[in-house]
C-alpha cells in the first residue's frame, strides 16, 4: 500500500528546500516583521491585533441552524478575550449542506435577525467578525437535512469516505444553485453587519471536494484540470464581488495537503493560492488534512503537550507565504506566545489563529498582552466537542471536570 507523504516527508523534498532558500532573502525583513499586538489590515478589514479565533463548530444552533442565546454567549465571551478577529464556525448555505448537528445556518433571510445579533454582540466588545460559509456536499449528513426533498449532492458520485453513502453527482444547474447560495450567504452576512466572509475550502468540505481530485472525477468544465476544478470557487468570488463590490473582504481556508489518496498536494495548493490572489482574496488561512486523512485521523491534532508539538502546519504556511503576497493566516497547534511571535518573525505567517485554546481560556490573548505569558492550558484532548454534540455548545472537558470536583 502506498502511503501518502507526511508533513515531515514534505520537509525533506526539494520543494521544502527551495522554500528554505527563499527564507534567507527575507531575513532582514523578517527580523523587523509584524508585531502581534499592532494594528493591521486585510484589505479594507482593519484589525486591532494579529490574533484570530479560528473557526470551530460551536454546537450552539437549533435544529434548523438558527442562532440561539447560547450562540451569542459563546462568541461574546471569546470577543471579550482580546482577539482581533473571530472566524465563526462554518455557516451552512443550503438546507442539504449540514454535516454536524446544531450548526449555524446562513441559507435563508429568516435567519438574518439572529445573525445580526451575533455580529452586533461581537462588535460591542471591539472585535471584528467574519462569517465562514460552507456546504458539506458529500460530507453532509442526510439525517440533518432540513427541507423536504433534500438530496445528498456530490461533485461526483464519489462517497466522502469508505462506507459513506454515494451522493448524486451534481448537474451544472445544481452547481449554479450552490454558487448562488454562497453568494446569497455573503450578501446576507454583509447586510447583517459581518466584516467579511470566509469560504471553507479545507477539511473535506464541499469546496475542498471540488478542488481535490480525490473527490472530483467530473468530465466536464468543472473537473479534470486544476483550472476546471477551481472554476466554482472563481464563480463564487466573481458573483460575490459583483454583488458587494471589490473591497468586501473574502477570505479562504485552504487544504495544503489532503492526506487522502489522490488528494491535493502542496505544489497544487500553491497554484490554488496564486489563483486566489489573482482573484483578489483578502487572506488565506493555511490548513491541511480532514477527518478521514490517512496520516492524521482528525484535523485537530491530539495531545499537544510540548513545544516541539506546536505549530504543526507552520511549514505549510511558510511554503505558501514564500510565493503569495496575500496575507497568510497560520493555524494548527499554536499554544505559546513564543511560537506565535516566532511564526511572524520568521516570515511563516502574517496572522496567528487558534481555536481550542480559546475554548478553555477565552481571555488568553488579554493575558498575553498584559504580561502573563504562560502557555495555553489546552492539552488538545478534543473533549470540548462532547457537549456540542448534545446541543449544549462546545466547552473544555478539563474545566468541566475541575468544576465538578469543586462542587462535589
Amino acid at each position: 500500500m502506498i502511503r501518502n507523504p507526511s508533513r515531515r516527508d514534505f520537509l525533506k523534498t526539494g520543494l521544502a528546500a527551495s522554500a528554505v532558500l527563499m527564507v534567507g532573502t527575507k531575513a532582514s525583513r523578517a527580523n523587523q516583521g509584524p508585531q502581534l499586538f499592532e494594528k493591521s489590515s486585510m484589505g479594507s478589514l482593519e484589525l486591532p491585533n494579529r490574533f484570530i479565533k479560528s473557526s470551530t463548530w460551536s454546537g450552539t444552533g437549533d435544529k434548523k441552524g438558527n442562532v440561539t442565546d447560547l450562540t451569542l454567549r459563546f462568541y461574546n465571551e471569546v470577543a471579550r478575550g482580546g482577539v482581533g478577529l473571530i472566524l465563526t464556525g462554518n455557516q451552512i448555505v443550503m438546507t442539504n449542506g449540514m454535516s454536524s448537528p446544531y450548526s449555524i445556518g446562513n441559507y435563508d433571510d429568516s435567519q438574518s435577525e439572529g445573525l445580526r445579533k451575533l455580529a452586533d454582540s461581537i462588535h460591542k466588545e471591539g472585535c471584528k467578525v467574519v462569517a465562514q460559509i460552507s456546504h458539506s456536499l458529500a460530507r453532509s449528513n442526510p439525517a440533518l437535512f432540513i427541507a423536504e426533498g433534500d438530496e445528498l449532492w456530490g461533485v461526483s458520485a464519489v462517497p466522502y469516505a469508505s462506507g459513506s453513502p454515494i451522493p448524486k453527482e451534481m448537474t451544472r444547474n445544481e452547481i449554479a444553485r450552490v454558487v448562488d447560495a454562497f453568494t446569497a450567504a455573503a450578501v446576507r452576512s454583509h447586510k447583517c453587519g459581518f466584516d467579511g466572509v470566509m469560504l471553507h475550502g479545507a477539511h473535506g468540505y464541499g469546496l475542498n471536494q471540488f478542488l481535490s481530485p480525490a473527490w472530483n472525477r467530473r468530465g466536464d468544465s468543472y473537473g479534470g484540470s486544476l483550472r476546471n476544478r477551481y472554476r466554482v470557487v472563481e464563480e463564487i468570488l466573481e458573483a460575490t464581488k459583483g454583488a458587494l463590490g471589490p473591497d468586501f473582504p473574502i477570505l479562504f481556508k485552504i487544504n495544503t495537503q489532503d492526506f487522502v489518496s489522490g488528494g491535493i498536494e502542496p505544489p497544487e495548493a500553491l497554484k490554488i493560492a496564486q489563483r486566489l490572489e489573482d482573484n483578489g482574496i483578502a487572506a488565506i488561512q493555511v490548513s491541511a488534512c480532514c477527518p478521514i486523512s490517512e496520516e492524521n485521523k482528525h484535523c485537530p491534532k491530539d495531545e499537544i503537550l510540548e513545544k516541539k508539538d506546536e505549530g504543526y502546519l507552520l511549514d505549510f504556511s511558510q511554503y505558501l507565504k514564500d510565493s503569495v503576497k496575500a496575507p497568510i493566516i497560520a493555524v494548527g497547534g499554536i499554544r505559546s506566545l513564543s511560537t506565535a511571535e516566532g511564526a511572524l518573525k520568521d516570515g511563516k505567517a502574517d496572522y496567528i489563529s487558534m481555536a481550542r485554546p480559546l475554548i478553555r481560556e477565552p481571555n488568553l490573548i488579554n493575558q498575553w498582552k498584559n504580561g502573563n505569558t504562560a502557555n495555553a492550558k489546552c492539552i488538545s484532548c478534543n473533549g470540548c466537542f462532547e457537549t456540542g454534540l448534545q446541543g449544549l455548545g462546545i466547552s473544555c472537558k478539563i474545566e468541566r471536570m475541575l468544576k465538578e470536583q469543586q462542587e462535589s
